[in-house]
């Protein structure tokens, strides 16, 4: 599409409003042709050929043919339709012919190329060309098919296309290696054959006879003087097959590719696209019609899908205008209105359906208020909106699905995709500014003006997940005209609409009913007011005021609630959350160790732990007292085990200090003995440094030969009592053991130690 001419193109107006689908059923086709008077289409599906009156979209009559089809072409007057069809191994014929007239089978016939899907007729009637059973182009006589000569030399694969020049004096063939030559009716080549560059899909001569087009297959078009150079040039990707308009001032293409699907209208003088029609489904034969001015009034597509689209600037319905009441509006008196409440559901269906009617009322005179049209105002800061939503009837909304399947997958479900192609080629068909200009005119301001406006559409329901052969679904489509403001509005501001505006040209509404409508008025912190259903009487007008919605001041509860939900306090959430999942996986992973032991071997080890308290308390009382000065030369300084060390003295009482220790005969630990230390004795089997004591004054019991200056030791307060931990209840434990009296204790050594000097 970037290689397109920059030029801005405008929709043709012509939209999707009705198909042949809908009474004549039929199988997968994709060939149509249309006779020179425009007044009988013919169309294949199957092994079946219907006529069709192109005003009416009546059937005029059918062939039946046992073989496929690859071709079928009117002749120049209309009168016989060529087919070319599949041959077998009993009937070696493929082009056929059909008296229209006669409304027969000829019996002529001629063995030709079966898959050859160009049949060209001269411009005279009185020859048909058509690619011959061994690959050269051939042509025939009418009606006789006898041959008449063949074109041969130039081309060695397939033909894609022939086509005689209006004055029927030469003839154009291309074939899908890129080749193409111009021959005369004798048969003999116009100079030497012609490389394109890429295989030809289709060749027409322009309608004065003085250019020659080609279509290229990756969409390179050229137009080429007859007997010249180049004259112009462009590039469509999927440019399919080449139409003239009957002046020749236009040259219309038939596109398909993933970025388009539709049909481009150029202006043949310097290329430039004028119009565009677009298609939401594939796109495999079309003819049309045009006016006096070469505008296409009327667009026959066919989709593959076994029925024809037809594209249309209006629909206008049978008895539109004509007298009668009239109860909903739309210009159709009762008596000829298959829908008289107007909201797309036949009369003869409303009361078996339901509805909500009031009493009395039936179904029939009373809408279904959700599948009226319904129209919704915005007013906004910035912008103004309105939203006009319409219902599709259910049939239209059938064939609409119909003609999408082509993408339908093995689920056989309309995807998404396939409803935004309809929604986007809706509107891409719409005279938008037609669209503008009617609400314009429609709506009524009392403060402030309308300025410039968008147009868009959306497809509401109706088409995605709906399966294939679903006819009583319906299609709603909003079409939606966005407003700026050429000078903004204040509230209060009063609404009118004066009318109910119909569909515009090119817009699929003609297919929805146009009144009555509900109306809705809203927008941003305004007052919503609604008018549920607004008959179009041709006398009432719908007229509202918006005002601001009165803002209460927030209460405190109103005001936690913002700050729960602001979007800042949710980064805090997520903090809060991520810290308390890291701590329960912190938790989780933490290395447990089983330091369980017995109750039994606790009490033991506290049993130990206070014996070797007790014996340190005692060795430390007896160093104390027992070490002198002047003794240190003649006393080893050896102190025996605890366990073992026994206490002498010169009175005839003495005490004997042995500590019993209870030892537990069974291992503390399953994995190995508790090991048990003691502190470091300052007695030990090493030399000590002597220790110096202060000496205690003693008065002799008898008279001392020698004596010795003692150093008077002043007694020194008892050391205040220590708070022992409570002790552990022992099991088996045995009386206690007797007292030591530390006073007479002291008074023995001393005396002992006199005697011996």
């Amino acid at each position: 599409m970037l290689l397109l001419p920059l030029v801005s193109a405008a929709p043709s107006g012509l939209t999707y409003l009705d198909s042949t689908w809908s009474s004549h059923d039929g199988e997968d086709g994709d060939l149509l042709t249309i006779n020179s008077n425009r007044t009988i289409l013919a169309s294949y599906h199957g092994k079946d050929i219907i006529l069709y009156n192109t005003s009416t979209l009546e059937q005029i009559g059918s062939f039946t043919i046992d073989e496929d089809l690859s071709a079928m072409e009117f002749n120049p007057n209309g009168t016989v339709l060529a087919i070319n069809k599949r041959s077998n191994i009993q009937l070696k014929e493929s082009i056929k012919l059909i008296d229209i007239e006669a409304m027969q089978v000829m019996e002529d016939s001629v063995l030709a190329n079966d898959d050859f899907r160009d049949l060209a007729w001269s411009p005279n009637g009185q020859l048909i060309a058509a690619q011959g059973p061994e690959g050269d182009v051939e042509q025939y006589w009418y009606p006789e098919l006898t041959l008449k000569n063949t074109l041969h030399g130039v081309h060695v694969v397939d033909i894609t296309c022939i086509d005689y020049r209006p004055d029927g004096q030469y003839i154009v063939t291309g074939d899908e290696s890129g080749r193409w030559a111009i021959w005369n009716l004798q048969g003999e080549r116009q100079g030497s054959y012609r490389d394109f560059g890429e295989g030809i899909l289709d060749c027409k001569w322009s309608p004065d006879g003085t250019d020659l087009v080609l279509i290229g297959e990756d969409g390179k078009i050229s137009s080429r003087i007859f007997g010249g150079s180049e004259n112009q040039n462009i590039t469509v990707s999927g440019a399919k097959e080449i139409y003239f308009s009957k002046s020749g001032t236009r040259m219309h293409i038939s596109v398909e590719s993933n970025d388009f699907r539709g049909l481009l209208t150029y202006d043949y003088e310097n290329f430039n696209e004028i119009q565009r029609t677009t298609f939401f489904h594939r796109v495999e034969d079309l003819v049309f019609i045009e006016d006096e001015y070469n505008r296409i009034q009327k667009l026959f597509v066919s989709a593959g899908t076994g029925e024809i689209a037809v594209y249309l600037r209006e629909l206008i319905p049978p008895g539109f205008n004509e007298p009668g009441a009239d109860l909903d509006g739309d210009y159709i008196p009762d008596n000829l209105d298959s829908d008289d409440d107007g909201d797309g559901i036949i009369d003869n269906w409303d009361d078996d359906i339901g509805c909500d009617a009031p009493e009395g009322t039936p179904c029939s005179r009373y809408p279904d208020l959700s599948k009226i049209r319904s129209i919704e105002i915005l007013v906004g800061g910035e912008v103004f909106v309105v939203r006009d939503r319409i219902t599709l009837p259910t049939e239209d909304s059938s064939n609409i699905r119909n003609l999408s399947r082509n993408s339908i997958g093995a689920d056989h479900i309309l995807s998404s995709h396939e409803a935004e192609l309809f929604g986007d080629a809706m509107c891409s068909n719409m005279d938008h500014g037609d669209v503008i200009d009617q609400w314009r005119d429609s709506i009524s301001l009392s403060n402030g003006e309308l300025g410039e406006a968008t147009v868009h559409c959306t497809v509401v329901d109706g088409m995605e997940l709906v399966r294939d052969g679903d006819s009583t679904t319906q299609i709603t489509l909003r079409i939606v005209t966005t407003f700026t403001y050429d000078s903004r509005v204040t509230l209060p501001l009063e609404i009118t609409l004066d009318e109910q505006p119909l569909p515009t040209d090119g817009s699929v509404a003609w297919l929805a009913p146009a009144h009555p409508i509900s109306l809705t008025f809203g927008g941003d912190k305004v007052e919503t007011k609604e008018i549920p259903l607004w008959w179009n009487n041709g006398e009432d007008i719908a007229s509202v005021t918006i005002n601001q919605v009165s803002v209460k001041n927030p209460t405190v509860i109103d005001k936690a609630f913002d700050w729960a939900f602001h979007p800042i306090a949710f980064v805090l959430y997520l903090g809060m959350i991520t810290v308390i999942c890291l701590a329960i996986l912190r938790r989780m992973n933490r290395i447990d160790f089983d330091l369980e032991v017995e109750e039994e071997e606790f009490e033991e080890i506290d049993d130990d732990i206070e014996d070797e308290l007790e014996e340190e308390y005692i060795d430390e009382i007896i160093q104390e007292d027992y070490l002198d000065e002047e003794i240190e030369d003649s006393v080893t300084a050896k102190t025996p085990p605890v366990s073992k060390r026994k206490m002498y003295t010169t009175s005839t009482e003495s005490t004997q200090l042995v500590k019993k220790k209870r030892v537990s005969s069974s291992d503390l630990n399953k994995d190995g003995p508790i090991m048990k230390t003691k502190r470091k004795r300052l007695v030990s089997d090493e030399e000590a440094p002597p220790v110096v004591a202060k000496k205690r004054v003693v008065a002799p019991s008898e008279p001392v030969i020698r004596k010795r200056k003692v150093k008077v030791q002043q007694e020194e307060p008892e050391p205040e009592k220590k708070k022992k931990r409570k002790s552990v209840k022992r099991k088996n434990k045995g009386k206690s053991k007797k007292k030591i009296d530390e006073d007479k204790l002291q008074e023995n050594l001393v005396s002992d130690f006199l005697n011996k000097d």
